[in-house]
């Protein structure tokens, strides 16, 4: 969520910086800032709101300096405001620093050292230890300082005593470098300086770097280590067509869904991995939760228990896992904390489906199915959750050994959103004060992200429910102020559905229906039942973006959401 940035070369930094936190915009925060050193002295410049706010201040300075770190800052600890933001200098101003996670002890800890702090944040604590540790060199006062700190961190230091150099360590949250001849970059998303470069180093948990001016070194708590380079995997380039981020991704489905099928060749070896298993453990966040729900599905036909289960929740139950459960981690971004805590808890087979390669959920699982839906930067995902569904198809054609029908699928997408138009209902949605989505089945499901996503960019309250289970009480909120969206693709429930349909308008609400059946609100292409998911789902992303428009909000950048949610 927070996104760290850093330069250290022969340019300007402050661009570069500039540069560098606008790629990791997508990620969501509410403050930015900046240190860059100039003539062996650290400047501070941060700023609430967004990344605009702080580039207009540093484009008015003069500071020429050609090392700096960057930051923005998702508020955990206190309010989004300018004293909030990072960097933190110590009080004494020897050492300055910007922090992804969340230090668990850091109010034992300030009472320990009767540290006071100037703001409302944990990281400040890790500044002021780092400037009382006794030792004189700067990688020993941060060894020790990390076996102080409890939770999850990725930190990048200047120390006022050595200016020309940047540290960096490692637990949980991710951290990257790359170089490009004199250009050294560090983030916490290789994406970030992906333009520069074309590999990269990844930090392990327990790492250490230091980097100087052309040179990086990388330690363990106990000596000096050589890290192998990581290589970026070339995925297919799109075009911006639109205003908004998110507009563009709903339209590359049908490209992400051919890149992924294509890829997916090399994952085929998996098949083996669901030799004598016991039982399967579904297992996600938001999003990528409704894409396990569709899983168990899509998985229905193997002979043992599947169970989809919430991250957060997973991790405090208490399961019956052993040697020959399979558990399949979902995460878009690979970093979602409440997910990468229920691997660590899995002594069992590992298998993590992500859009993002060496993520840090691809070392925490034995096994990986990796999607290609590119670069998903809108904070509400759209096309990464239909390459999720894609993949749990694939998976059940290879277990099932049936050849996959990809091209009618990719085909039928394409074809549907050419002509799709929602935007005369996403004017009409306006006038209520409720809206619902329902659904039988799978269409349940859809219904559920499809409330999540109306939610997450329009900030209406609405809510999803069974159609079945509408009478069993949340029948009571409907009145003529009232929406329901029915998703409807299975004929032997139709009747059901038009019953469900009448219930809704004897008490006032308006129900629109969408199906692949004629005389239809909203019409869903004729194609076969295991795309129906994949493509029932289009509408209604179409939709909340378009409210999300109309109300004059940026779809892309919801509000209090993060794309990569690294803190449980």
């Amino acid at each position: 969520m927070c996104g760290i940035f850093g330069y250290i070369g022969k340019k300007e930094a402050k661009n570069i910086l500039i540069e560098g936190l606008e790629s990791l915009e997508y990620r969501g925060y509410d403050s930015a800032g900046v240190a860059i050193v100039e003539d062996d002295e650290i400047k501070i410049t941060k700023r609430a709101g967004k990344v605009e706010e702080l580039k207009k201040v540093l484009l008015k300075n003069e500071n020429s300096g050609t090392l700096g770190i960057a930051h923005t800052r998702w508020a955990t600890h206190g309010l989004p405001t300018e004293n909030n933001a990072h960097p933190h200098f110590d009080s004494k101003k020897n050492v300055v620093l910007v922090h992804n996670g969340i230090i668990e002890n850091y109010l034992e800890l300030k009472n320990e050292f009767k540290i006071k702090t100037a703001s409302q944040v944990d990281t400040e604590i890790i500044a002021e230890l780092l400037s009382i540790m006794p030792e004189d060199d700067n990688l020993e006062k941060l060894k020790h300082v990390s076996k102080l700190l409890k939770g999850s961190y990725a930190i990048a230091i200047i120390f006022k005593n050595e200016p020309d150099a940047i540290y960096l360590a490692k637990k949980e949250s991710p951290l990257m470098i790359g170089q490009d001849n004199d250009d050294i970059f560090i983030s916490s998303d290789a994406n970030a300086f992906k333009k520069y470069c074309k590999s990269f180093y990844i930090l392990n948990n327990g790492d250490f770097a230091k980097i100087t001016y052309n040179n990086i070194e990388f330690f363990n708590k106990n000596k000096k280590i050589y890290k192998k380079l990581n290589k970026f995997i070339n995925t297919f380039s799109f075009q911006s067509n639109n205003k908004y981020i998110m507009l563009d991704e709903i339209f590359q489905t049908p490209d992400a869904l051919r890149e992924t099928a294509n890829y997916f060749s090399n994952f085929k070896d998996i098949k083996s991995y669901f030799n004598n298993i016991d039982k399967i453990y579904l297992i996600g966040c938001g999003t990528a939760y409704h894409s396990c729900l569709y899983g168990k599905h899509y998985l229905n036909f193997l002979k043992v228990p599947i169970f989809t289960e919430i991250a957060s929740e997973f991790r405090y139950g208490d399961y019956k896992i052993t040697k020959n459960t399979l558990c399949i981690f979902i995460s878009q971004s690979g970093e979602t904390a409440d997910t990468l805590a229920c691997v660590k808890k899995c002594k069992c087979k590992t298998l993590a489906i992500t859009n993002v390669p060496n993520s840090s959920i691809t070392f925490a699982c034995k096994k990986t199915i990796l999607m290609k839906a590119g670069w998903e930067r809108a904070v509400a995902s759209t096309k990464a959750y239909s390459c999720q569904l894609l993949i749990f198809y694939l998976l059940r054609c290879l277990l099932l050994d049936k050849q996959p029908h990809i091209s009618s699928l990719i085909n039928a997408v394409k074809k549907y959103l050419a002509t799709l138009n929602m935007e005369t209902l996403s004017k009409n949605l306006l006038n209520y004060e409720k809206v619902m989505f329902i659904g039988r089945q799978g269409d349940f499901v859809t219904a559920k992200e499809s409330a999540l996503k109306l939610k997450e960019i329009s900030y209406l309250n609405c809510i999803a429910c069974p159609s079945g289970e509408l009478k069993h009480g949340t029948l009571a909120i409907v009145d003529n102020k009232t929406l329901v969206f029915m998703i409807a693709t299975q004929k032997k429930l139709m009747s059901k559905n038009l019953l469900t349909k009448d219930e809704i308008e004897a008490r006032g609400g308006k129900c629109l229906i969408a199906s692949c059946f004629e005389g239809y609100d909203i019409k869903l292409p004729h194609t076969q039942s295991n795309f129906l998911p994949i493509i029932s789902i289009l509408p209604f992303q179409l939709l909340a973006c378009n409210v999300s428009i109309l109300k004059g909000y940026n779809p892309d950048k919801p509000r209090n959401l993060s794309k990569s949610v690294t803190v449980e």
